[in-house]
């Protein structure tokens, strides 16, 4: 054996000392999302079970898959970086996230966590505060973690929690939107042609696509987490911030998102008097603007987006007093069916 074969072998031995030892992290892939029914959970390093939120498990980390309080498979993250249980998972009659009231100094109104209890523990999705008296949803917030794909959105019908009467949540049928802005502006009102145009719609507040798995993505369809928003803004600018949001999340830390309605829509009726637009009522009002805004979880404000929920609008609307105009991070086409939107001065956004 010659000086260079020599060599050759002192390495690959020295490799496979530095190689032994070596753990891969666990990825959770699209397929295992998609097929899994069941609560992705973990215990942190006090025991207390937490909800997984990222598609990264680290190697000898046990993840809990709960179906019920009493059914859990346990799949530990080996070091090959692979589940020892393989997924997908599925069970027979998942658990389905809750709504638990909360104390929340910040809420006017009342605060609702949503989530699971398990083994006594609130595991909390996102919390929404919400006026009662109005049915009116005033913000939403929740986590948005880095993520590197997009499952499948469910399909999945609104709930209502009974929070809502069941003549409340239908306020969102267009036939009965259009019946609403009838009696509010007239039967020769012009803003709704007929009952079977789409033009205000359920304006989700925690975006379903923030969510990584099917459970959690299912939780966002309910009613105290939406406003009646117009459709085209909806799909238009308002989605495009959300995507925005979504990528820029660092991998280290998540985005805490607070998403909610200001002020109340008023159009002109028949004679030019100006009117509250209202879903139910002179309950669901219909919001004048949305707002986002973009925290680190240490609660630094870094982004604020203010957006005026009307397409009829045809000038920009004047800015809102709590709004102080800067220059926005992501390029918005502001027109009235996308969504005349404001970026705002974070540190000088009181909400």
């Amino acid at each position: 054996m010659d000086g260079s074969q020599v060599l050759l072998l002192l390495l690959l031995c020295a490799m496979g000392k530095a190689g032994h030892g070596v753990h891969s992290d666990c990825r959770i892939a699209k397929y295992m999302v998609e097929g899994t029914n069941r609560i992705f959970t973990y215990r942190d390093a006090s025991g207390a079970l937490q909800l997984q939120r990222t598609e990264t498990v680290p190697a000898g980390v046990s993840l809990w898959m709960f179906c019920s309080a009493a059914d859990r498979v346990e799949t530990q993250c080996q070091d090959n970086g692979q589940f020892s249980v393989p997924m997908p998972m599925t069970c027979n009659d998942p658990m389905r996230p809750a709504v638990t009231r909360i104390r929340d100094a910040e809420c006017s109104g009342s605060m609702y966590a949503v989530g699971y209890t398990i083994e006594g523990q609130l595991l909390e999705l996102y919390r929404t505060c919400f006026d009662p008296g109005n049915a009116r949803v005033l913000y939403s917030q929740s986590d948005v973690y880095y993520k590197t794909f997009f499952p499948k959105r469910p399909s999945v019908d609104f709930v209502s929690d009974q929070l809502f009467s069941p003549a409340e949540a239908a306020a969102y049928y267009k036939s009965n939107i259009y019946h609403a802005f009838n009696y509010i502006y007239g039967d020769g009102q012009t803003y709704l042609s007929n009952a079977r145009d789409l033009v205000i719609n359920r304006g989700h507040l925690v975006a379903c696509a923030d969510f990584l798995f099917l459970d959690q993505m299912g939780s966002t369809f309910r009613y105290l987490n939406v406003v009646p928003q117009f459709k085209s803004i909806n799909d238009g600018n308002w989605e495009k911030i959300e995507r925005w949001v979504r990528s820029i999340v660092p991998q280290t830390a998540p985005f805490r998102v607070k998403t909610g309605g200001i002020g109340i829509l008023k159009l002109a009726d028949g004679r030019g008097v100006f009117e509250q637009a209202f879903l139910a009522g002179s309950k669901i009002p219909v919001p004048e603007w949305t707002y986002k805004v973009v925290r680190e979880v240490s609660g630094r404000r870094l982004y604020v987006f203010l957006t005026y929920n009307c397409t009829f609008q045809r000038e920009w609307p004047q800015v809102p007093n709590i709004c102080k105009p800067v220059s926005c991070p992501v390029n918005l086409p502001n027109t009235p069916h996308d969504g005349f939107t404001y970026c705002c001065d974070p540190t000088h956004f009181p909400l």
